[in-house]
């Protein structure tokens, strides 16, 4: 049992450091105003997210920036969260802490 702890562990900690550097990223696009590229933004943090899954995320490509508002309101990353663990970890079937509370758009293909 500890070794399925640490497995989980270990893969919270790697999404964990990839969406913190999707904050980064947001953030810093976010200072600027104007729109954002999604598609930039996600491999800036390291996401090889490519347009068909956005598409299939229902992410517009470019979003506009509300910067008076926090990055995490307007950035859609529940759908990007779903999707990464969907695809890095399919054996959890999904974002294993999101399953009654994920986001209103469907997890990825």
């Amino acid at each position: 049992m500890a070794d399925l702890n640490d497995a989980v562990s270990r893969a919270n900690a790697e999404a964990n450091a990839i969406f913190g550097k999707l904050a980064k990223a947001v953030e810093a696009a976010g200072r600027k105003g104007g729109t954002l590229n999604v598609l930039e933004v996600a491999k800036q943090a390291g996401l090889e997210v490519d347009e068909r899954a956005l598409g299939s995320l229902h992410i517009d490509p470019v979003i506009f920036i509300h910067p008076w508002l926090p990055w995490h309101i307007w950035f859609p990353w529940r759908p990007l969260w779903c999707w990464y663990w969907r695809r890095r970890y399919s054996w959890y079937l999904g974002c294993p802490w999101w399953w009654y509370r994920c986001y209103w758009k469907p997890p990825c293909d």
